[in-house]
């Protein structure tokens, strides 16, 4: 009997559960399309300096953010951006996309950013350093790659030289004593491409000639980055007085240059007209041994020592530490001529006074004084040391500058003055019997006559002044 109803009651139930689907709806589910990561680069080849346009056109992205290495942004969650290569080198671009089922996919791109072209040394190899440096041998490749030439012809080659290179407009002048560059100007370059076999310090001796009534100007030496083409500034020669004549050539001298061993590109750049250049010697610079001298005010290794204190300002002048584009080491001073704020107002001069720390300074061993010097002030300059038995002095003006090898072109300047030449009171007796009895090592002055000038235009009178020290020879 139970089975019976068992049977029953399973029977019962299959009918149900089969009208019961027959009856249900029918549901459909709609799978939707993934999303798709796509993009693209204006270009994977650039020069550097140059600008590559990233796309991303992916599909259904919830988030979109790109990365640049070396690219400038470096970061992007834009879709469309514009990434600038400033160095040369080998670069990654990714896109990481995010959708909106919480997939992340990715796509690179390399870019490829060019240097300048490689340097082509003249004669196809580099030049050796330590070495002579031709200036007429400057390197392949023409105007803006091995050189600058305001003009496009040899002006050499008009006047008359015979031709040397037939490449460019470099005015190379064949003399009857040198093959060298001529009618030279302002903004013009040459490129050196140089082999340098060991790392050091190297002294270039730059062979200059002027007949210009008024001289050569400076010839700025420079180091070129091979891949960007960037300059940095290695040294100058300095403005430089008439030669003789055009091609009688003089040494101008750019010491302790630092090179690094290998292949280099250096640069001679004109920063004015009326100098001609032959050649550069290159010579390496061995241990520099201490100077045999007495320093003052200096950074050099010198051999003894009697420090100057800080120069103190006895009348209308403002006296500043400077700490940087000295003429050696890192320390200079600037004296400029102005009663107003200089809180001690004299008539009639400026005077400034370097006590020695310990006194009276004894130069008894030593026959010069040296003396670093930057001006464009035209007037003159008394330049005094104090001792017990009375004050002796130099004047620089118009016709001694050139005597100590001074210029007022605003470059630095190495005065090496024979203690013989300081007379008492500026015209008397000379200081050797009173070497030992010095008070003030550094007395600047100016000239009575040049007051007014300095009263109605304080910026007449600015000097720097560094490296000063008595010296043996």
């Amino acid at each position: 009997m139970i089975l019976k109803n068992s049977t029953r009651y399973f029977f019962l139930f299959l009918a149900v559960l089969i009208f019961s689907c027959e009856e249900d709806d029918v549901r459909e589910v709609t799978l939707y399309e993934k999303g798709l990561t796509e993009a693209n680069a204006s270009s994977t080849n650039i020069r550097f300096g140059e600008t590559v346009e990233f796309t991303s056109t992916s599909r259904k992205a919830l988030t979109t953010n790109w990365t640049f290495a070396g690219g400038w942004p470096a970061t992007s969650i834009n879709s469309n951006v514009d990434v600038t290569y400033a160095n040369p080198g080998t670069y990654e671009a990714k896109l990481v996309v995010k959708y909106i089922d919480n997939t992340i996919e990715t796509k690179t791109f390399t870019i490829v950013v060019a240097g300048i072209d490689p340097a082509l040394p003249f004669g196809g190899a580099a030049l050796d350093l330590e070495g002579t440096i031709q200036a007429e041998n400057y390197d392949l490749g023409g105007e803006n790659v091995a050189y600058h030439d305001n003009e496009e012809e040899n002006l050499a080659v008009t006047a008359g030289s015979a031709t040397y290179r037939e490449d460019d407009g470099v005015d190379i002048e064949l003399g009857t004593t040198s093959t060298h560059i001529s009618n030279s100007n302002a903004g013009e370059w040459m490129n050196y491409t140089v082999n340098v076999i060991e790392t050091g310090n190297y002294n270039f001796e730059f062979k200059v000639a002027s007949g210009s009534p008024t001289g050569g100007k400076s010839i700025r030496l420079q180091s070129v980055n091979q891949s960007t083409g960037v300059t940095t500034n290695l040294g100058e020669t300095g403005n430089f007085a008439n030669t003789g004549g055009w091609s009688v050539f003089t040494s101008k001298l750019i010491s302790g240059v630092t090179l690094t061993a290998g292949l280099n590109t250096l640069r001679f750049y004109f920063t004015g007209a009326d100098t001609n250049l032959d050649k550069v010697n290159v010579a390496a610079v061995g241990p520099v041994l201490p100077i045999n001298g007495l320093g003052v005010f200096t950074e050099r290794a010198i051999t003894a020592a009697n420090l100057g204190q800080t120069p103190v300002n006895n009348g209308n002048f403002i006296i500043t530490p400077v700490n940087s584009n000295a003429y050696e080491g890192t320390n200079a001073y600037l004296y400029r001529f102005d009663p107003l704020n200089s809180g001690n107002n004299v008539t009639g001069f400026a005077l400034s006074v370097m006590a020695p720390v310990t006194s009276p300074l004894n130069a008894t061993a030593y026959n010069y004084y040296n003396i670093a010097l930057k001006t464009t002030s035209t007037k003159n300059l008394r330049i005094r040391m104090n001792t017990s038995a009375g004050n002796y002095w130099i004047t620089l003006n118009s016709t001694t500058d050139a005597t100590y090898g001074m210029a007022r072109d605003g470059a630095w300047h190495a005065l090496k003055i024979p203690l013989t030449d300081f007379k008492k009171d500026g015209n008397g007796a000379d200081i050797l019997p009173n070497r030992d009895k010095i008070t003030a090592c550094l007395v600047l002055r100016t000239d009575d006559a040049d007051y007014p000038t300095y009263l109605a235009t304080p910026s007449a009178f600015e000097w720097h002044v560094d490296d000063l020290f008595y010296s043996v020879d």
